[in-house]
C-alpha cells in the first residue's frame, strides 16, 4: 500500500532510479541512509564524506545490496577506516543501533505518518531528524526513504528486521 501511493509520484518525477520501484529497493535505500547515520556517529566520518551505492533488482537474477564507501580519501577518512568498521563484530552492533534508532524519530507520528515529503513528495517516513543525509552522500537525491519499511508499522507494514 505505501509502495503504490508513491509510485505515481516517483513515475511522474522521472528520476533516473530503479525501474520498477519495489519495496526492497526502498528498504535497501532506508537502510543505507540509516547505517551512513550510524557511522557518522560512531566512526566519526562525516556523512558528506560517505556515499552509497544501492544493488538492487528482482529479475533476471535477484540482488540486495548496499555499498557505503568514502566518496573522497582525505583528512575525513578513508577506506581502511571504513573496513575496520565493516570488521563483522563491530557492523553487527552497527546495525543493530542503526535498527534500533530507525524504530522512532523524534518527529514521530508525524514523520512515519506522512504521506509525502520531500522533493516531489517522495519520501514517506523519512525526515532531517531520522534518516536523511547530505546530499552529496545519496545517488537519489534524499529521496524514495521510507523508514516504515525498516521498521513496520502497527497495523501496517511488518517489520522486515525483528527487534525484541
Amino acid at each position: 500500500m505505501r509502495l503504490r501511493q508513491l509510485l505515481p509520484r516517483f513515475i511522474q518525477s522521472g528520476l533516473d532510479a530503479p525501474n520498477p520501484l519495489t519495496a526492497r529497493f526502498l528498504l535497501l535505500h532506508t537502510l543505507s541512509h540509516l547505517l551512513m547515520r550510524q557511522i557518522e556517529a560512531e566512526g566519526g566520518y562525516p556523512a558528506a564524506s560517505l556515499t552509497e551505492v544501492i544493488y538492487c533488482a528482482e529479475a533476471p537474477k535477484p540482488m540486495a545490496g548496499i555499498l557505503i564507501h568514502v566518496a573522497v580519501p582525505d583528512i575525513a577518512g578513508s577506506l581502511g577506516g571504513l573496513a575496520e568498521i565493516a570488521e563483522p563484530r563491530r557492523f553487527l552492533g552497527i546495525l543493530v543501533r542503526a535498527l534500533e534508532h530507525a524504530r522512532w524519530c523524534s518527529l514521530d507520528p508525524v514523520c512515519s505518518e506522512h504521506e509525502g515529503q520531500g522533493p516531489g513528495l517522495l519520501n514517506r517516513a523519512a525526515c532531517h531528524a531520522c534518516a536523511l543525509v547530505p546530499e552529496p552522500a545519496c545517488e537519489y537525491g534524499n529521496t524514495l526513504l521510507d523508514r516504515v519499511f525498516v521498521k513496520g508499522m502497527d497495523g501496517g507494514v511488518p517489520a522486515f528486521f525483528r527487534m525484541s
